[in-house]
Order: C-alpha cells, then structure tokens, then sequence
C-alpha cells in the first residue's frame, strides 16, 4: 500500500519548473527575471528555494531505495596499515635511515685498519667486530655528503660515532656513522617523495623521505646501496 502511494505522489508531483536555468542567474537567454534585480541571485528567490526543497522531500523511488540499503547495509571496509621500522643514523651533515630489519649491531668506534693498494673514500679498511676483522665502507662518501657540513641535530638524542653493523642476502657491511637516532616507525603512506630538487648521488640511492619530529631524513634503497657498496670490494 505504501509503494503504491509513493508511486502516486510521484506521479502527482508537478514538473520542476527551473526558471533559474531560463531566465535566471544561470540562464543564457536576453529575457530576464523582473526580481533579479530586486534579489540580486536566484538563491535568494523563494521559488528557489521552494523548489529545492521539494527535491529534497519527494519520495525516494525503488532504484535508490535498493542501493542505499545495499551500501548502508555493508560492514566497513577495514583499512590495513602497514607499520616499517627504519633505523636513523647521521652521516656527516645528513640525516638518514634504513630497514631497521637490516641492522644487526651498533658498536662503539674503533681504529678502521685501511687495506694496502685498496682503500679509498668508500672502502675504509678493516675494523675488528668481536674478534672479526670485517670490511668498512663510507656511505656518506657513496653519497656525496660533506662530513664537516653543520648538522641539524636533536639535542637530546645526541650521541657519539658508531660503527653500524648490516647484513642482506648474506651481504654483510660496517660503515660508521656520526651519530644515531635509532628505530622510528612508520605506516608505510609517511614515505613522501623525493623533492625534484633533490638529484645527484642521493636521488640515485633514496627511496623517499620520511619525517622524523620536524626533521627530513632520506630512506635509503637498500638493495641500490649494498649492490653499489659490494662493487667496490
């Protein structure tokens, strides 16, 4: 019985007569409304408005019923957030952070022993981890960072030089580091994209850029890093 009196006033309802389409404000015909110069916009007409409201309360046919109540009847999507940790170190002037999964120890510094007709500004030499002599490489030299450049530091996190020890598909590095931050996680949606200002060694070698409180720090691509690093052996 309700469906048939729906059906019923629709039928009844007189045509929407959209003056303001013809005459109005929005119509582009030379005869114009005699009050548009008295209202100044057609939203201030009481036929507008008259209207409007009569689309807002006309009865809701069949299609739409059905499809409201499918969607509305739907549980919530649940979003999935992915949560990355990424290990923050400093290189010289320059904040920096990889796959906190990749680190495997920080140490103290220690004496970097250079190799005979083989180190250079990437290769450092040998250092002792535990009773291991391990090869160490500069990553702030594969990026072209200046060492003596003024850092923004976090003050309470100040810490001294380290040796940083990183291991991936069996690939095994120590680089050192001017200071640590240590773990920061993530969702994966803060990784923001590289400014295109930013080129050059640290373009080739970044994933993107994370903030870390109001600082940027450059996500290093590890696998980029680790295949350029290998190279140099």
């Amino acid at each position: 019985m309700r469906d048939v009196s729906e059906q019923r006033i629709r039928e009844e309802q007189p045509p929407v007569q959209d003056c303001w389409n013809q005459h109005g404000i929005w119509g582009e015909g030379k005869e114009r409304c005699p009050r548009l110069a008295e209202l100044g916009h057609c939203r201030n007409c009481p036929v507008y408005s008259h209207t409007g409201r009569r689309l807002l309360e006309r009865p809701i046919d069949d299609g739409d019923r059905v499809e409201w109540t499918s969607s509305f009847a739907r549980p919530p999507e649940k979003k999935i957030t992915t949560i990355r940790s990424a290990f923050i170190f400093r290189a010289g002037g320059e904040w920096l952070g990889l796959p906190a999964g990749l680190i495997q120890e920080v140490v103290d510094m220690g004496k970097i022993h250079s190799l005979p007709h083989k180190s250079n500004n990437v290769l450092r030499g040998l250092v002792n981890i535990r009773g291991k002599l391990e090869i160490c490489f500069s990553i702030g030299a594969v990026l072209g960072i200046d060492r003596f450049e003024k850092p923004k530091t976090w003050q309470r996190y100040l810490s001294p030089e380290r040796l940083v020890v990183a291991a991936r598909n069996g690939q095994r590095i120590v680089f050192p580091v001017s200071e640590v931050y240590g773990t920061f996680r993530y969702a994966e949606g803060m990784l923001q994209q590289l400014p295109i200002t930013v080129s050059g060694s640290k373009a080739a070698f970044s994933k993107g850029i994370l903030c870390v409180e109001d600082f940027e720090v450059g996500f290093l691509n590890d696998k980029i890093l680790f295949d350029t690093l290998m190279r140099y052996l």
